[in-house]
């Protein structure tokens, strides 16, 4: 055995190794990544013997380039889908424009939606529709916790499925072991169906921290859907006073022809769990109105290599946008592109509102979105801070009959790293109803100024702006 530790063999086939894995990370990366200034600090990060290789197994490959990955998110389409290009008696364009070109589809009806207001207007209204659904229910989550909340869900979801409703349930392969104690153990006791999306394993090895799955969705009986941004647990109970994590967060409750989209969306991600072959089996069963109260796209996303749908949406609109933009999300990372557009915007007398939580839940990302906000307040772009309690919440306004709501925020990882969910509304009374909470958002907020940004220490400006370095993986 010593003779191998002291092997002059031994060093030179470790020291090939070390420099095949450095030098196989650095090319990968050299081919794989659009940023030059992202490929020119992987390749040199690369070189770090071991360390350098291994830390770009876990974070830098994000991409997923497989053909049956690539068929889930582009060749798969939702078959039999009526829409109109244009429903009859409205004049949404150019805004519904863009997400057509985007995705290839137009427009279905909504026959009513519902703002729910944090976990007080959604868990219950979750649970009663559980509790009648008839046929099945369908649930994905990024976090579901085991507390009060999760318990509560879970228990409504077995007793759905003791009634022979077809309960099923997704739940990101990451967060299922991040909190703990996790619920994936109490489903499975329960005798739910279960699917973890990119489960993370050591056997075989797969701990990817990027290509999670954020998407918020319930279905129930093909007829009612409900999406946005909480996610499950007791932390979106905000009226109580003695949680200490309670975050404020919308979820939104549709019914109408955009529900078959969202039952798709959902199966489409059960069928990829499964690993499952051949097209995704949907019954599609409400109806396409020619006249509406509200009209709706699904807007899919996920990290392909030429995908960024939600992003080229968003600079899309913000490009066509005539009146005014207001946009709210609890982490704020925009790429240039995105930052360029609210730009232009404001220059063509767009009235430009940036609505963020004075502090958010992860240190990382708001000391990387303190420093980056010297450039947006530099470019006039104003920018509101909400008081605590933690806003969660994720919703664009453009102009008086557009919204995108869902599960992305404004940041790298949400735009290019995770698969996630937005849904358009075309609608001025949806429109007017949302803006109704923006206006009370913004009546408790201070707008920030150069100034108090520049007041900082010298140590936290450093700090974020080393945090800011780490910005497209936050």
């Amino acid at each position: 055995m010593q003779f191998l530790i002291n092997s002059p063999a031994l060093a030179v086939v470790t020291t090939v190794v070390v420099t095949a894995m450095s030098a196989f990370a650095a090319q990968h990366a050299l081919l794989s990544k659009r940023d030059s200034r992202s490929a020119l600090a992987w390749v040199a990060f690369c070189l770090v013997p071991v360390a350098g290789p291994l830390t770009y197994l876990v974070f830098g490959i994000n991409r997923v380039h497989t053909r049956a990955r690539r068929e889930y998110l582009e060749d798969e389409v939702l078959e039999g889908t009526e829409y109109f290009d244009e429903p009859p008696g409205t004049e949404l364009r150019p805004l519904s424009h863009v997400g057509e070109k985007i995705t290839g589809r137009g427009l279905v009806s909504v026959d009513e939606v519902e703002i729910l207001r944090n976990g007080e207007g959604f868990y219950p209204a979750a649970l009663a529709d559980i509790a009648a659904a008839r046929e099945s229910v369908y649930c994905s989550t990024y976090i579901f916790r085991r507390d009060g909340v999760g318990r509560q869900l879970v228990e409504a979801f077995a007793a759905a499925q003791a009634r022979g409703v077809d309960v099923r349930i997704i739940v990101d392969g990451l967060a299922a072991v991040a909190y703990l104690p996790p619920i994936s153990r109490l489903l499975r006791e329960r005798g739910l169906n279960l699917r973890l999306y990119n489960p993370i394993t050591l056997t075989p090895p797969s701990l990817r921290l990027n290509m999670r799955n954020h998407r918020k969705l319930l279905v129930i009986d093909g007829e009612t859907a409900y999406t946005g941004g909480q996610n499950l647990s007791d932390s979106h109970l905000a009226e109580r006073p003695d949680n200490r994590s309670r975050a404020l967060d919308l979820h939104f409750r549709f019914s109408g022809k955009i529900v078959d989209d969202l039952e798709w969306a959902f199966l489409n991600d059960w069928h990829h769990c499964g690993d499952e072959t051949g097209s995704v089996a949907h019954d599609p069963r409400n109806i396409l109105e020619r006249q509406a109260k509200h009209w709706a796209r699904l807007i899919m996303d996920g990290p392909n290599e030429d995908l960024d749908q939600l992003n080229d949406l968003l600079m899309g609109v913000f490009s066509v946008a005539r009146r005014r933009i207001w946009l709210m999300t609890p982490y704020f990372l925009p790429g240039h592109d995105l930052a360029g557009a609210l730009i232009g915007a404001r220059l063509r007398g767009v009235d430009v509102r940036i609505i963020l939580p004075e502090r958010t839940n992860i240190y990382l990302a708001h000391w990387a979105t303190q420093h980056n906000l010297r450039y947006i307040l530099a470019r006039r772009l104003p920018v509101y801070l909400q008081p605590a309690p933690f806003v969660h919440t994720k919703a664009v306004l453009v102009d008086d009959h557009y919204a995108l709501i869902g599960s992305a925020n404004l940041d790298p990882r949400s735009l290019r790293l995770n698969f996630e969910l937005g849904v358009e509304v075309f609608s001025a009374a949806f429109n007017a109803d949302l803006s109704a909470y923006f206006d009370g958002q913004l009546a408790r907020s201070a707008k920030l100024s150069e100034a108090r940004l520049a007041a900082r220490p010298y140590w936290m400006r450093i700090r974020d702006a080393l945090a800011w370095l780490f910005s497209p993986y936050l």
